[in-house]
């Protein structure tokens, strides 16, 4: 059974997803970040570069959006035009754009611009296809193109249906807005992660689906019926609560940031990330075994290999990635170590590639990289020491700060408080963070003030009590 954890603070919102009670992955959005790829705008052309084929456009953004033009484009300056956004701003550059609007649904993404039916490449069964694409033509009637998704795998005629006829009813809402007023205007606005992954991943597999937040609570809410009423019930609201202390998933994200993970056998993985990549080496630690040392070994690396999908997968590890598993002597061992390795990580979304191993215990596995670990969120590197160890980053003491204050509001009639944290982090928070400080007060209904002093532990923070 599945259980869905969303945490959303005011700098973050996380989405833990627990199997059995046990973290299988976690997915992380920085809100300060503000992520606008997929959303919709009305643009306005302001240059037309006909010798590259591009132009600039704006969306309302502070800077320009670029948008690569075809030959048979014809698009002029002062144009009034939809365009979508494929690539955050990034720098001094604008955003990318897109003029073939797409809209996902949970079976299909809609593309009312071309005709074509096309399909996941991860659909891999051919007779599903042919179902799959047999029902799709069924269905369209009109000059539109669809990609099925992998997730319509067994979905019905009615599915599908009801699918595109809400995608459909979507972008006809979109056209409206488009139409009506001048100038730049936010069309559509992306589902966030949390959104996104319960509309894709909902199903009689998940148990609960549990928010601290009432507006992500009445939006989720709102999504559900639209699929179907009956997950309505496995939503739960525990308000402006610390959810990741209450189901468990605080202390395993911490088990994830350690270099060290114990195996329940006693044996132990260490894991050290560096910038070109990621090597895991495997030890049989307090596991020395009553029987053959051959079988202890082997049964190590077996508990090891599902272990390190794991770790992969929650800590979202990509790029290339060395396993040094322990030693051993038998062909047929080694191999079937290989198996139960493709076969965990193919349980993960993210495509990973598995090399064979070499006679030193030495697997190479190359992951696709599409976002951040979850490192990059809760680790800075440490100054003090010339980034050769990392500390708990100011984004991570902010969310314990929000998570303190909410305690605070929760048990106690106090409304004004002082936090002592360490001068280094008060600086950079004075600096880059003073408005997420004043919308948790504002949240909380708290007087919430900082206070930075050299001697304190940069993890740590002193509570002080104000009448």
């Amino acid at each position: 059974m599945k259980d869905i954890i969303i945490e959303s603070l005011i700098s973050s919102e996380k989405v833990a997803i627990l199997e059995d009670n046990k973290l299988s992955d976690i997915y992380i959005e920085d809100n300060k970040k503000n992520k606008k790829v997929s959303n919709i705008y009305r643009g306005i052309v302001k240059k037309v570069l006909p010798g590259i084929e591009a132009c600039f456009v704006d969306i309302g953004f502070d800077r320009l959006a670029y948008l690569q033009l075809k030959k048979e484009d014809n698009i002029k300056t002062g144009q009034e035009i939809m365009v979508q956004v494929n690539k955050e701003e990034v720098g001094n550059k604008g955003a990318k754009l897109n003029l073939e609007i797409s809209l996902s649904g949970r079976y299909i993404v809609y593309i009312p611009s071309n005709d074509r039916i096309t399909m996941s490449n991860k659909i891999t069964d051919e007779k599903e296809r042919f179902r799959l694409k047999k029902l799709a033509k069924s269905i369209i009637k009109d000059n539109i193109g669809i990609i099925i998704r992998t997730e319509a795998v067994g979905c019905s005629l009615e599915d599908l249906k009801e699918d595109i006829e809400n995608l459909k009813s979507q972008y006809e809402v979109i056209l409206k807005e488009f139409k009506l007023g001048i100038g730049p205007k936010l069309l559509y606005k992306s589902l966030d992660f949390a959104s996104k992954y319960i509309k894709d991943y909902i199903s009689e597999d998940v148990g609960k689906i549990v928010t601290n937040d009432e507006k992500k609570y009445n939006e989720l809410k709102e999504l559900l019926k639209s699929i179907d009423k009956k997950y309505v019930d496995k939503i739960i609201l525990e308000k402006n609560k610390d959810v990741f202390d209450i189901y468990n998933v605080n202390s395993q994200i911490q088990k994830c940031l350690n270099k060290k993970v114990w195996l329940n056998s006693g044996g132990y993985l260490i894991i050290e990330e560096t910038e070109a990549l990621t090597v895991i080496d495997v030890n049989t630690g307090k596991n020395t075994g009553n029987i053959k040392l051959r079988d202890t070994i082997y049964k190590t690396n077996l508990e090891a290999a599902i272990e390190i999908a794991r770790q992969i997968k929650i800590r979202d590890i990509s790029g290339i990635i060395i396993v040094d598993f322990i030693d051993m002597e038998k062909e047929s061992q080694k191999r079937e170590l290989i198996k139960v390795l493709e076969a965990e990580l193919n349980k993960d979304k993210r495509k990973s590639q598995v090399l064979g191993m070499t006679r030193l215990g030495l697997v190479e596995i190359a992951r696709r990289r599409d976002k951040d670990s979850i490192y990059n969120y809760y680790l800075d590197d440490c100054n003090l020491c010339n980034g050769d160890s990392t500390i708990i980053s100011t984004k991570a003491i902010i969310d314990n700060i929000e998570k303190e204050t909410m305690r605070i509001k929760e048990h106690t009639s106090y409304k004004n408080i002082t936090i002592e944290i360490n001068n280094k982090i008060y600086e950079d928070i004075s600096k880059n963070f003073k408005d997420t400080i004043a919308s948790i007060s504002e949240k909380y209904s708290m007087n919430l003030e900082l206070k930075g002093l050299p001697e304190i532990n940069i993890e740590k923070m002193n509570i002080i009590y104000n009448s």
